[in-house]
């Protein structure tokens, strides 16, 4: 299973490895699994492989062994699923009527998970003593086709971090919170060892994003270089990065960019000493840093006014407003101005709309300019998932 694979140590490379040399695929069924390109291309490199049977007849022969790891109608199943011939009878009811994961997690199952996961031990066994199949190219998964069709609307998150790691840190930050890169950065130590770029990633799957883990550096170069983003992006900062000088100039670059379609989550414990100890000097350099993207944050509904996210549920929580609100403003990058020829808000702005209260003032004192409008005059909308827009006091 790859769920024990981080980030700079290969991954790919060892996919594509054992997908070359495994005598047996076992793909758990989900919705979300069939939606995933990865998992597809994962399938489509399996299958490519030659494929014989030591029993005769039997139709053709297969080293695939499917798990219902939540039950999929049959209707929903890609193609490529629905040739594959596999009776799960010998699974028992409870398999064939829950899935896997229901059997696994409700108390009452126990006795039925067993049987499951006993009898599809058997399935794997058999299938590997009776097919012999052939070793695979040397080819990475990703470049083949996935297998699964290609979902209507298909969100992409491209997640980044700017961290210290445990061989470059300011003065006054021990390495507890730090592994060998800025990918293995742990702010919430007490909570969990995962780092919080991999939990990132995991929420927004489970918000049926495709997440990514990408390099601060080369995210970074592709941006200050001008290169049209590919996907929306959530930009996860540690604070304490901010005293590098190469970082700091790095971010205050970006941030000028005013890049809409990347969200900013900072991460920060408030019961580490070391945090509260420099609280106030790094809350300082990163409201003058990063003026625009902490705007943006502001803007969005779920997190009016929030500064920091100050543990783990809350950063669970807030994260997939966070990854819809830059994936609609991602969407804005390819939408047609509506408005031609008239002069754009800066980007990132919330757009100015015709007040027609102030048109219609103004037409009930003969043309003369009515006093200005107040606060109850400006109108503003805001939902779960994208930024805030106002109107009000602006003429079109």
């Amino acid at each position: 299973m790859d769920s024990g694979l981080n980030v700079g140590e290969g991954w790919s490379e060892r996919i594509s490895e054992a997908l070359a040399h495994c005598r047996v695929f076992v793909p758990l069924y989900s919705v979300h699994y069939f939606k995933s390109q990865a998992c597809g291309q994962e399938w489509a490199s399996f299958a490519s492989r030659e494929v014989l049977s030591e029993v005769p007849g039997g139709g053709l022969p297969s080293a695939i062994v499917p798990v219902q790891w939540v039950r999929v109608q049959e209707e929903r199943l890609p193609p490529v699923a629905k040739a594959l011939q596999f009776d799960h009878q010998a699974f028992g009811d409870g398999y064939r009527t829950e899935g896997m994961q229901p059997l696994l997690k409700v108390t009452k199952f126990q006795s039925d998970y067993q049987l499951a996961v006993y009898r599809l031990a058997q399935r794997i066994v058999d299938v590997s003593e009776q097919m012999r199949v052939r070793t695979g190219a040397r080819r990475d998964f990703q470049d083949y086709d996935s297998v699964f069709p290609a979902p209507g609307r298909r969100r992409t998150l491209r997640i980044t971090v700017a961290a210290c790691d445990a061989h470059h840190l300011p003065e006054g930050r021990s390495g507890a919170n730090y592994g060998a890169d800025a990918h293995e950065w742990r702010p919430f130590v007490g909570d969990s060892d995962e780092s919080i770029a991999r939990r990132a990633a995991s929420v927004a799957r489970e918000w049926e994003f495709h997440a990514s883990i990408e390099p601060f550096g080369e995210e970074a170069a592709r941006l200050l270089a001008g290169e049209r983003p590919t996907a929306p992006g959530l930009l996860l900062l540690d604070r304490w990065t901010l005293l590098d000088a190469a970082h700091l100039e790095t971010l205050r670059q970006l941030d000028a960019r005013n890049p809409t379609w990347v969200g900013l989550m900072e991460p920060w414990d408030p019961h580490d000493p070391e945090n509260a100890a420099r609280h106030e000097e790094l809350r300082t350099l990163s409201e003058r840093t990063l003026v625009n993207l902490r705007a943006q944050r502001l803007q969005r509904a779920r997190l009016r006014g929030v500064d920091v996210v100050t543990s783990l549920d809350e950063f669970e929580s807030m994260l997939p407003h966070v990854a819809l609100s830059a994936m609609h403003a991602f969407e804005e990058l390819d939408r047609p101005d509506p408005f031609p020829g008239v002069p754009s808000e800066p980007s990132g702005s919330p757009p100015t709309r015709p007040n027609l209260r102030s048109e219609h003032v103004k037409r009930g004192n003969g043309g003369r300019h009515g006093p200005p409008p107040d606060a109850s005059d400006h109108e503003s909308s805001a939902s779960d998932e994208g930024p805030a827009t106002g109107s009000g006091g602006g003429n079109p």
